[in-house]
């Protein structure tokens, strides 16, 4: 494996409704051998009316869905303490942000819409290219989408 990308909510929804751009990416992720993961609440938060079950069966197949563990759950918990944040509105980034830290294949990558609330919920795990390294050994890339 060539790394790790984690989507959120609206890269998931990017790829749902077939988003040119981000269904190029995923393919790119294919190619490169790039395991490409979800947290698996953001099914809940990314799947609507106009998505065809087909699609959304699909789209899930070709992507591995990671399961709220209460580990994961707890360590959500603490990044939403550590970052000063609370509530529903932060909840699924830092389940996201969760799966990305605790992702085996190095490098990891958030693809997000949310590249301010994700990058505050990474802290000094945020990999700052030009800046070096910080004090945590897990680095996560952000990229926008």
């Amino acid at each position: 494996m060539s790394g790790t990308w984690v989507l959120d909510s609206e890269a998931l929804s990017l790829y749902l409704r077939a988003g040119r751009k981000m269904t190029a990416r995923l393919a790119v992720a294919l190619q490169d051998d790039i395991r490409v993961v979800i947290a698996a609440a953001t099914i809940v938060e990314a799947d609507y009316v106009k998505v065809h079950p087909a699609r959304l069966d699909w789209a899930l197949s070709r992507l591995v869905a990671v399961p709220l563990t209460q580990e994961l759950a707890r360590t959500a918990s603490n990044l939403l303490k550590d970052a000063g944040l609370h509530g529903h509105k932060y909840a699924i980034d830092a389940m996201v942000v969760a799966t990305a830290l605790t992702a085996a294949e190095k490098p990891v990558t958030v693809l997000t819409s949310d590249v301010d609330d994700i990058s505050t919920l990474l802290g000094d795990r945020l990999d700052r290219p030009g800046l070096g390294r910080t004090g945590s050994s897990v680095q996560v890339r952000v990229l926008a989408v």
